[in-house]
């Protein structure tokens, strides 16, 4: 089990080393290379302190590996919830192989669990897409489709919608996606409700 967490998270570090350019943060990149350094010498407790705080600020490796920990028990109590919380937000920072971590813990977790960690994910992302953020949205619509045991396709078409319009590209076939699976009413009414929903960001921005 140690040996595959740590083959992971060298495999991780050295790929942010070659595309440094990804994290545009000397400090960042420190302080992850001294988390790998904890991990190699198991002082997963320090490594899971430095970890959690770059999770924290978005980086993804770093939410990755923060997942690996809190699956395996590693430098903090083994749970599964905050295990598929940071596996979800590492995916949707676009860590290519978060969602194979995703996967694997949903066949340790019920389906009450899931949904409530989609949930919890939905509430915070909601907060930040009606300040303004303009990555929020996509976001919340790869949830409400992905995350959910069962899609919630009629709010994923509100927010790809508004992604959509600000010109975020990937937001166009999660769209397609959406209004497959409801009503062409129900599509109408989730066009309203989204114009509804970008005007109050856009008064408010």
């Amino acid at each position: 089990m140690f040996k595959n967490i740590l083959v992971t998270c060298l495999l991780i570090f050295y790929s942010t080393m070659l595309g440094a350019e990804s994290h545009q943060n000397s400090s960042v990149d420190s302080d992850f290379k001294t988390a790998v350094k904890h991990i190699e010498k198991k002082r997963f407790f320090e490594a899971y302190k430095i970890f959690s705080t770059l999770a924290d600020q978005g980086i993804p490796e770093a939410q990755f590996n923060l997942a690996l920990l809190y699956s395996n028990g590693l430098g903090v109590p083994k749970n599964y919830r905050l295990a598929l919380y940071w596996s979800w937000q590492a995916h949707l920072n676009a860590h290519e192989t978060a969602i194979n971590r995703v996967n694997i813990i949903y066949d340790l977790i019920d389906e009450k669990l899931r949904n409530s960690v989609a949930q919890t994910i939905i509430d915070e992302m909601l907060l930040i897409a009606q300040a303004g953020d303009k990555a929020a949205p996509l976001k919340l619509g790869q949830t409400y489709l992905g995350l959910f045991v069962e899609a919630q396709n009629k709010p994923a078409y509100v927010w790809l919608s508004i992604s959509q319009a600000y010109g975020e590209e990937r937001a166009n076939e999660l769209l397609e996606e959406a209004a497959s699976q409801i009503t062409l009413e129900e599509v109408l009414a989730q066009q309203e409700e989204a114009q509804k929903v970008f005007e109050n960001i856009i008064r408010t921005d």
